[in-house]
């Protein structure tokens, strides 16, 4: 009977030190996969490192207009995105969505005054931004390479914009 008895108790033990083992395991398993696992990459940030590398690949900058204008850039990007196109797209979405099935004509008028001027001012908001973001650059970088940057910003715009268009007809 005591050999029983030990023997049960040795088996809690064994059972008791497997579960703990187990737990802490998994805990290990499940915080190293949250800390080292890679973030996705968001569309936005593809986007942007493109557009980053097509302007730098496209203008002479040395290597201090170069570290200014990344910062610069970041910075205006982020904003953009954050305070004008995000919200925009979601004004866009919203409407869609409340609308789906109508077409133009049935909107009240008061709604599509409220959507024209939510647009401008998210419009009048980005130029507020780029003008600044303009007027920063001007400061810290030689205009001829401000005017560059600008130009291969319009640039890969249009690059973009044709791929999109191509992509949508095939």
């Amino acid at each position: 009977m005591k050999l029983k008895l030990h023997l049960s108790i040795l088996q809690y033990r064994n059972m008791k030190i497997k579960l703990l083992f187990l737990i802490l395991f998994f805990t290990t398993f499940f915080v190293s996969k949250i800390g080292y696992g890679q973030k996705e990459v968001s569309k936005f940030e593809e986007l942007k490192a493109w557009k980053l590398n097509y302007i730098i690949e496209n203008t002479s900058m040395n290597p201090k207009e170069l570290e200014i204008y990344k910062c610069i850039f970041e910075d205006y990007e982020n904003n953009y995105h954050k305070e004008v196109w995000y919200k925009l797209h979601r004004r866009h979405k919203a409407f869609r969505r409340k609308n789906k099935n109508e077409l133009f004509d049935t909107i009240s008028s008061l709604e599509a005054t409220n959507l024209i001027n939510d647009f401008d001012s998210y419009e009048l908001k980005g130029m507020k931004m780029k003008h600044q973001r303009n007027e920063r650059l001007l400061k810290k970088i030689r205009p001829k390479i401000v005017l560059s940057i600008l130009h291969q910003e319009k640039n890969f715009d249009r690059e973009i914009f044709n791929k999109i268009r191509s992509r949508s007809r095939n």
